[in-house]
């Protein structure tokens, strides 16, 4: 009998907690506004300019024919060497750049 009347005594106060909660459902939230990402004009024009430098740069560092066929007669593999050289000075250049900005 008495697990009938706690049971009972449960479901009573669960019905009265629940009204509350029932109350709170009703509640709507405002969305919080999303601004629009900017572009910082300033910095965008830097930064393509720091690419453009780059890329000119990079363009500097394949050889031409007659000079990489003169490079490969003497010694062999310089001309990839000084190459590869050439990119990583020209990235390096590339990436100091963009700092700046």
């Amino acid at each position: 009998m008495t697990r009938i009347v706690l049971a009972a005594l449960v479901v009573l106060s669960c019905t009265a907690l629940a009204t509350e909660v029932f109350a709170q459902a009703g509640q709507t939230v405002n969305p919080v506004p999303i601004t629009p990402p900017t572009l910082n004009q300033t910095t965008l024009t830097c930064q393509i300019n720091c690419d453009t430098l780059a890329m000119t740069c990079q363009n500097s560092c394949v050889p031409t024919t007659a000079a990489a066929a003169a490079a490969n007669s003497t010694t062999p593999g310089s001309a990839a060497t000084t190459a590869s050289a050439c990119a990583l000075s020209c990235t390096t250049q590339q990436l100091v750049c963009k700092q700046r900005c």
